[in-house]
């Protein structure tokens, strides 16, 4: 994936591999239809994996917190925001899933918990749409006192959903 950075392949390569919306009021399956009630909070799952040769040196060296952070984009008018960040040790990993195949690949999930009342829906005869485009962060602070540009980063463009009152 060419979101994530660095990208060195066979050394340093990451995926945020999955995105996934929860809403407390699910489709079949547990999985929200994109559709959320502005009165209720909604959870969205974050996956990522790191794969190649120096990931057990580089996280070892910058060993922390992964910053898991969500973003929402309005279409039309409405806020440009942040929906919630959670903190991931760097030592909370899981098995890989999709890159297991791969040297030292190593996982990290994430749950982030939208509170309610955080987006505005869609309001009639006005520029306000209450559809949001989502974008997830993942960030590895690198505190190498004089030795710049070790941060991890990946991004991933996530769901459009929109938000509105189901009454």
């Amino acid at each position: 994936m060419d979101q994530f950075d660095p990208q060195l392949p066979g050394l340093m390569e990451g995926d945020v591999t999955s995105v996934v919306i929860t809403d407390p009021q699910p489709f079949i399956g547990g999985t929200g239809n994109r559709v959320v009630d502005p009165k209720n909070p909604f959870d969205l799952t974050i996956e990522w994996e790191l794969f190649g040769q120096l990931v057990p040196l580089w996280l070892a060296a910058l060993a922390g917190n992964w910053d898991v952070s969500v973003y929402a984009e309005s279409l039309g008018g409405g806020p440009e925001i942040r929906l919630g960040t959670v903190n991931v040790p760097t030592t909370a990993t899981v098995a890989c899933t999709v890159n297991q195949a791969k040297a030292n690949c190593t996982k990290y999930s994430a749950k982030v918990t939208v509170p309610p009342n955080k987006l505005p829906e869609h309001v009639p005869g006005t520029d306000q749409g209450g559809i949001y485009k989502l974008v997830v962060a993942v960030f590895l602070n690198s505190g190498l006192a004089g030795i710049p540009g070790y941060d991890l980063i990946g991004f991933r463009e996530a769901m459009i959903i929109q938000v509105e009152n189901p009454a």
